[in-house]
């Protein structure tokens, strides 16, 4: 998945490399246009010079005047050259030796710009024009070597080019503390919702939001806070049912008991087994209460700390069998799950244990990438034929025990919600029910 950040500086660091690739193209383009343009304009100039050093003598030969000729052109191979054609004739500069320039025809009054070679192999400018002088065609070529012109322009590119990719780095350097800092709101609010999972606050902060943002996290806000309003509602809903069921209970306990008589006997029985069945099921809800404490929702769990509290708890409420319940926690393990979850997830077992041991319960706690939670006892367990049926909703495999028989079947719900696997084999040191249970994604300090 990739960054926001990474998307918007990898957009603009893309546009500022085509822009300035783009800008370093053109500017290179116009300085090599200018600098062909003032070329030119210098061989027109010249070729207009030599225009008017021409002459014909009696014999109608082209003469051309020496002092109208710049001294460039008489040096050997200065890179500065020039032809004159006439009918029949052809004068070429001293600076051609005994090359000659190769130049096409070309109407009056026009003029061609060529690139070609010089007399050294070095490549030439050559502007070639015609003109029409005492009745006479002459055709004028001028040449200027391009060797420090293009070396030249070769070196303004490099500099141009360095000078860009500074700018580049500056503002890519730029760009990424604009992004930074524009996105440093949203760094806050990621750490809002890191500590609102861990169950530190109860909503985020959006007043220094981006506008852009603020909307989604008041709606988040909103949603959070009508969820914390209908758990606990749910919550004190089933704490006022349990006790005004409670009450009923004691009321239908003394009815039961009225109807006791040797008219009535199986009232009275039926009437005493209702009530028993539904003061289980009211002392399971309430025990529930207990184990689970004011846990906070989203908080990670110290579950050293969290299985301390449970055996304690278990080991007074079964005080008559005076159990011996070992436990282990691999050091550092902190779950990410929901805190109720997991404390009811370990009520339920060890409670289930407990109920069913004759007086030891060993309980293993260990972490690798996944929580490993093992739950031994050493009870009479039950055959491997009935080990599916323990997860069945009202199944218990003693009715002389109390007990609603949701226990193992509230495991098993929780366990799936989560993603992990529930397994049950008979326990190889203690003899009795080995409850075996992985969820995915522990943490470690």
């Amino acid at each position: 998945m990739t960054s926001l950040r990474s998307r918007l500086s990898i957009g603009l660091a893309a546009s500022l490399i085509v822009l300035l690739a783009l800008q370093w193209s053109i500017a290179s383009l116009v300085i090599e246009q200018l600098v062909e343009r003032q070329l030119v304009s210098r061989l027109t100039q010249d070729a207009e010079n030599l225009l008017s050093g021409i002459d014909f003598n009696a014999q109608r030969e082209l003469v051309l005047d020496e002092g109208r000729i710049s001294a460039v052109y008489q040096r050997p191979f200065s890179g500065h050259y020039y032809e004159i054609h006439a009918p029949g004739q052809i004068i070429s500069s001293r600076s051609l030796w005994d090359k000659q320039l190769q130049i096409s025809q070309v109407a009056p009054g026009q003029q061609v710009l060529l690139r070609g070679q010089g007399p050294e192999k070095q490549p030439l400018l050559i502007a070639i024009s015609a003109y029409q002088k005492q009745g006479r065609l002459l055709t004028i070529a001028v040449a200027e070597d391009l060797r420090d012109v293009n070396a030249g322009i070769q070196r303004f590119r490099q500099i141009h080019g360095a000078i860009s990719c500074i700018i580049l780095f500056a503002l890519l350097g730029l760009q990424y503390f604009i992004v930074t800092r524009s996105l440093k709101p949203l760094h806050k609010i990621r750490a809002d919702m890191q500590r609102l999972e861990a169950g530190e606050i109860q909503s985020i902060e959006a007043r220094n939001a981006p506008l852009e943002i603020a909307p989604l996290i008041l709606e988040l806000n909103r949603l959070l806070s009508a969820m914390s309003r209908k758990t606990l509602r749910s919550r004190q809903a089933m704490g006022n049912l349990a006790h005004a069921l409670k009450t009923q209970l004691a009321l239908l306990g003394q009815a039961a008991e009225r109807s006791r008589g040797p008219h009535s006997p199986e009232l009275h029985s039926i009437l005493r087994d209702i009530g028993e069945s539904m003061r289980r099921i009211i002392e399971r809800e309430l025990k529930r209460a207990r184990l689970l404490g004011a846990a906070l929702p989203g908080k990670r769990l110290d579950l050293r700390q969290e299985v301390s509290l449970l055996v304690q708890t278990l080991q007074m409420m079964y005080a008559d069998k005076a159990i011996d319940i070992e436990w282990r926690v691999a050091d550092g393990i902190r779950y990410g799950g929901d805190q109720e979850d997991m404390l009811e997830l370990l009520g339920n077992l060890l409670d289930n244990a407990c109920k069913w041991c004759q007086q030891r319960v060993r309980l293993e706690i260990l972490g690798n990438g996944t929580l490993a939670l093992t739950v031994e006892d050493d009870g009479p367990g039950c055959q491997p034929d009935e080990f599916e049926e323990l997860t069945r909703r009202g199944f218990r495999l003693d009715e002389s025990k109390p007990g609603s028989g949701l226990g193992l079947a509230i495991v098993k719900d929780i366990v799936e919600s989560y993603g992990g696997v529930i397994s049950f084999t008979s326990s190889p040191d203690l003899r009795g029910l080995r409850v075996e249970i992985r969820l995915p994604e522990v943490l470690t300090e």
